[in-house]
């Protein structure tokens, strides 16, 4: 008994930093997988954004086609969590009658992986609404 005691004490011995060397090799898959998603819900929170700031600007159009400051102020304002400076804002009315609000924003991406399967370190996000003014 003694000495299969023995055995099993000295082949735990052996396997005793197995776990922390596991762990060591995981860890920055793991990291790097939770800045990726991280990364994600930042990019579909800033879409959302910009479907509701181009939205927010059509909603404003319909009542001031003419006053483009006014709409791209809106915008603006709606851009609640974003650059501002990183909004371009496009106003065109395609057909008399309606008018459109287009908005593109460069979010700029925080996981250092996805520059090499896009190609750049930032994302071109875009939405655009349109509006009719009159029945």
């Amino acid at each position: 008994m003694a000495k299969e005691r023995s055995r099993v004490s000295r082949h735990q011995r052996c396997e005793r930093g197995q776990g922390l060397v596991e762990f060591a090799l995981v860890l920055p898959v793991l990291v790097l997988v939770l800045i990726a998603v991280l990364d994600f819900g930042r990019a579909l929170y800033a879409y959302s954004v910009v479907a509701n700031c181009a939205r927010e600007g059509a909603r404003f159009g319909i009542i001031s086609p003419s006053d483009t400051a006014g709409i791209i102020a809106t915008v603006h304002n709606a851009a609640i969590g974003l650059d501002v400076s990183q909004l371009a804002v496009t106003i065109s009315e395609p057909e008399g009658t309606s008018i459109q609000v287009q908005v593109h924003y460069s979010f700029d991406l925080i996981t250092p992986l996805m520059e090499l399967v896009l190609g750049s370190r930032s994302l071109t996000l875009h939405s655009s609404s349109t509006m009719y003014t009159g029945y």
